[in-house]
Order: C-alpha cells, then sequence, then structure tokens
C-alpha cells in the first residue's frame, strides 16, 4: 500500500532535481549575459591581435581564442548570451500577449467568438512555420527587434489553444459563476479569477518557448537572417566558422555548445514544472 506514494515521492524528487539543474544553466547564462562586460575586456567587435595569422588556439589571453577576423571568441560568445536572452524573452513576451488575449477572450465568451478566434488559430497553424519565418524575416527590414517579433507573431498559436483549454474548464466553476452572478464585469472575471488559473500552464509553455526561440533566433542568424551585423549572435558565429572546422574547431563548438546548453536549461525547467505543477493541481 505504501508503493504508491513512494513512488510518487521518487517522481517528485526527480522533477525538482530537473528544476535545478535546468535553473543552474538558466541562471549561468544569465549571469554570463548580465556580467558581459566584466567577464572580458575586449570589445566584441574589435580586432584583438597585432597581425592576423589565422585563428589563435585558446591561450595567451584568449581564453576561448580569435575568430576568422582576429576577434575575440569568449568576448562574443559572452554578449551572444545577451542577444540569445533579448531575443527569446523579447518573442516570449509577444507571444504570451497575443496567445493569452486570444485564448481568454474565445474561451470565455465562447460562440461565434470562439470560431472566428479558432479559425484564425488554425490559419496560422496551417502555414509552414519555417517558410513564413524565413519570408517574414527578409521581408522585413533588418532590426534586432525584427526577429523576435516574427518569431512572436508566428508562435502565439500554441499558448492561444492552451489558454482557451484551460478557460473552458474554469468558467463553469462556481466561483466564476458567483462573481457573474454578484455582477462582475467580463474584464474583472477574466483578470481576476481566469487568468490566475491559467498562469502555472502558461509559465510552463514559455520556458519551453523559449528554449524553441534561441533555436530559432540561432538558425536564421545561421542563415544570415538573423539579427544585423556587428551585434554577436551564436547562430552566426556557426556559420562563419563552419569552413574552419578542421583547423579551428574551437569556433564551432563553443557557440554550438552554448546552444545547446541553453536549450537543455530551458526544458529542463520546463519539463520540471510540468510534473510538480500538475502533482499539485491534483
Amino acid at each position: 500500500m505504501a508503493e504508491a506514494p513512494l513512488a510518487g515521492l521518487g517522481s517528485t524528487r526527480r522533477s525538482r532535481r530537473l528544476l535545478v539543474a535546468g535553473a543552474v544553466l538558466v541562471g549561468t547564462l544569465v549571469a554570463v549575459a548580465g556580467a558581459a562586460p566584466w567577464l572580458t575586456p575586449y570589445d566584441p567587435d574589435a580586432i584583438v591581435v597585432s597581425s592576423y595569422r589565422g585563428p589563435l588556439p585558446p591561450g595567451d589571453g584568449h581564453p576561448l581564442g580569435t575568430d576568422t577576423l582576429g576577434r575575440d571568441v569568449w568576448a562574443r560568445l559572452a554578449y551572444g548570451a545577451q542577444t540569445s536572452l533579448f531575443v527569446g524573452g523579447l518573442a516570449m513576451a509577444i507571444s504570451l500577449a497575443i496567445g493569452m488575449t486570444t485564448g481568454l477572450v474565445a474561451g470565455y465568451f465562447g460562440g461565434l467568438v470562439d470560431a472566428a478566434l479558432m479559425w484564425v488559430v488554425d490559419l496560422v497553424l496551417t502555414m509552414p512555420s519555417l517558410l513564413l519565418l524565413i519570408v517574414l524575416a527578409t521581408v522585413l527590414p533588418p532590426s534586432i527587434l525584427t526577429i523576435p517579433l516574427v518569431i512572436g507573431v508566428i508562435g502565439w498559436t500554441t499558448f492561444a489553444r492552451t489558454v482557451r483549454g484551460e478557460v473552458l474548464s474554469l468558467r463553469e466553476l462556481e466561483y466564476i459563476q458567483a462573481a457573474r452572478a454578484l455582477g462582475a464585469s467580463n474584464a474583472r472575471i477574466i483578470l481576476r479569477h481566469l487568468l490566475p488559473g491559467v498562469v502555472p500552464g502558461v509559465v510552463v509553455l514559455a520556458a519551453l518557448g523559449m528554449s524553441g526561440a534561441i533555436v530559432v533566433d540561432a538558425g536564421l542568424s545561421y542563415l544570415g537572417l538573423g539579427v544585423p551585423l556587428p551585434t554577436p549572435s551564436w547562430g552566426r558565429m556557426v556559420s562563419d566558422a563552419q569552413t574552419y572546422l578542421a583547423v579551428a574547431p574551437w569556433l564551432v563548438v563553443a557557440p554550438g555548445i552554448s546552444i545547446a546548453l541553453a536549450v537543455i536549461g530551458f526544458n529542463l525547467v520546463g519539463y520540471g514544472l510540468i510534473d510538480l505543477i500538475g502533482r499539485r493541481q491534483t
């Protein structure tokens, strides 16, 4: 009879370990991005070698060597963390704003409003997201704001569908019915009573979405469609160094590992929260 509680306890501990491991990785990423000016004495765009003889290996004041233009790789890596967090964070903010608003309104009002908004969601979902991302990133003027805007307006549908499903179940609960009977306005019911109920699930989606936004940003930068030069970008670092992989592997390995660790960190946070939040709700 005690096996089930013990099994649940083990699962909870595992979820907490995942959450802690992810938090450590994400915290390290945030710390590196925030402390970049103090972690390296070099400007990420400055040529730091007196005479260029090809990429320098790690050492001689450059812990990760220099790149194909004589710039310090560690400096570009640290400042590239700022770019990844900015793009991912702003993209998630845009997706959250559009998706949560759509889901709350569709789920609460239902009927024709729900049908119309879900038709828009289905329309966006039918479009090939990668192709649409490339087209929008090509058509819109290059800017550090363009990429998170593009990612945000493409990735909001998951938030909308999830929030709508939560609201459809919450709006029939007794405390919502009581608020409506007491004359509470629709806006008050949505903001004060429904919104707090959907926040836990949205937090999980946002953590998982951050990893996806970082991958998309790196992919677009690799294709030359990401943040414009000279802003440091991990994806562009990989793209610029791929022809030097045989003679200077550190140029590809350093940004590649950084992308992987950032994605793993946010995914661990998301999956850790899924189990913990699910157990608290049951």
